[in-house]
């Protein structure tokens, strides 16, 4: 058995007042999490859920050893459960490729999918997107700012990164608009506080892109071409089954959208109701970079992350075993004031920022360096051709699974 990491002074406790907020979060979440997130760190940083099932943190320290923690790993446990009340026939087939995708496998098949996928995210690749992504923004910021008071999030948050990860793909264009929508009914499969009626429609939403999916990698292996979609039809010694193929292209495709959207909502409304950050901005570029990773930090796009105990091993004084579940509240942690000077102050120059809406570990996102890509090009284009941003009155969607906007009512004056 192995054993926790020393220099954590947190210890694992039962406290039903710290359950209840744990509750609250995961079944109800409210539209402001952090007060919530506040309180938990201060009542159980380390809580025990009263059956046994789950350890769930909140500090920065104790989150970040989890998931990097080689006891831990990716399982379905939650899952199951988070489903049981589903019909099987509308969940087998989502759960089979599910469980052969990178979001739920461990080494040695997660070494061997991610090797397959990871070379498109290289620093090299993900630059060589840098026109495409320029010519994206341009023209939906072009259509944002043709109708002051637009939604930012269905006119650019979500467009971009969908185009982005398809041209990255090979999806071609004329999809794009017609499985785009199935990505937000997708997302319902993870998110904490989907009721059963709700699951079916992610589950029917993945079923779908899975048919997508398979008829256009079908297509691809009679017709290569020089995208991430033919690659995976191409056997190079680490050739993926029909399965890992196509629950690959959806965890690629859905992975590389709605984060990003969240990512890109959540942060201009922070940036335009912080007092005088897009001001910052604007006599400072080179803040930019420091500001996409606070638009990451400070309303992260996913707010919690779960892990599976694939061995016993005792945890900040507790002992774990499989079948357990280890719950990081990455939107508490990214406000811990022990890992964050000031944290609930937005702040585009912030340079000490090691959050951890990413992940960390072997389960790092693997879309992270593209995501910044998409902020960093978003801002520079921003800043370059409107003197005058404005946000209206936002309709938040209070998720957890996906923490964002469903409506951001932008004005854009050159």
């Amino acid at each position: 058995m192995t054993s926790d990491p020393a220099e954590s002074t947190t210890v694992a406790q039962q406290n039903p007042e710290a359950e209840q907020l744990y509750f609250q979060l995961m079944v109800a979440p409210p539209e402001d999490p952090f007060p919530v997130y506040r309180r938990l760190r201060e009542t159980a940083p380390a809580l025990l859920t009263s059956d046994g099932s789950a350890l769930v943190l909140s500090r920065h320290q104790d989150c970040d050893a989890a998931l990097r923690h080689r006891s831990f790993g990716k399982g379905d446990e939650w899952l199951r459960l988070h489903v049981k009340d589903i019909p099987e026939q509308e969940l087998r087939p989502v759960m089979e490729r599910m469980q052969r995708s990178m979001i739920l496998t461990n080494p040695p098949d997660h070494t061997r999918l991610r090797r397959v996928v990871s070379s498109a995210f290289t620093a090299r690749h993900v630059e060589a997107l840098s026109p495409s992504i320029l010519r994206w923004t341009d023209e939906l910021l072009d259509r944002l700012a043709a109708e002051p008071g637009g939604d930012f999030m269905t006119t650019f948050a979500m467009p971009l990164p969908v185009n982005v990860i398809s041209d990255l793909l090979g999806i071609p264009e004329e999809d794009r608009a017609g499985i785009a929508p199935a990505i937000h009914d997708m997302g319902l499969l993870i998110e904490p506080a989907a009721g059963p009626e709700e699951i079916v429609i992610g589950a029917r939403a993945e079923n779908s892109l899975a048919g997508y999916f398979a008829e256009l990698l079908a297509a691809k292996r009679k017709n290569p071409g020089d995208d991430m979609l033919s690659r995976l039809t191409v056997s190079e010694g680490e050739n993926l089954d029909e399965t890992e193929a196509i629950a690959t292209a959806i965890l690629l495709f859905a992975g590389g959208n709605k984060p990003t959207a969240n990512m890109l909502g959540n942060g201009l409304n922070a940036l335009l109701n912080t007092p005088g950050e897009l001001e910052r901005l604007r006599a400072d570029r080179s803040l930019i970079r420091s500001a996409v990773e606070e638009m990451l930090r400070y309303d992260a796009p996913a707010h919690v992350d779960v892990i599976s105990v694939l061995e016993p091993v005792t945890f900040l004084g507790f002992e774990l075993t499989p079948g357990q579940t280890v719950i990081s509240m990455l939107g508490s942690a990214n406000r811990d004031p022990e890992a964050f000077a000031d944290p609930d102050t937005f702040d585009v120059g912030r340079r000490e920022n090691p959050h951890l809406s990413f992940a960390a570990g072997l389960h790092y996102c693997l879309g992270g360096p593209l995501a910044r890509l998409e902020g960093e090009i978003f801002l520079h284009r921003l800043l370059d051709r409107f003197g005058k941003v404005a946000v209206g009155e936002p309709k938040r969607n209070p998720g957890l699974g996906h923490h964002g906007f469903e409506s951001l009512p932008v004005t854009l004056r050159a």
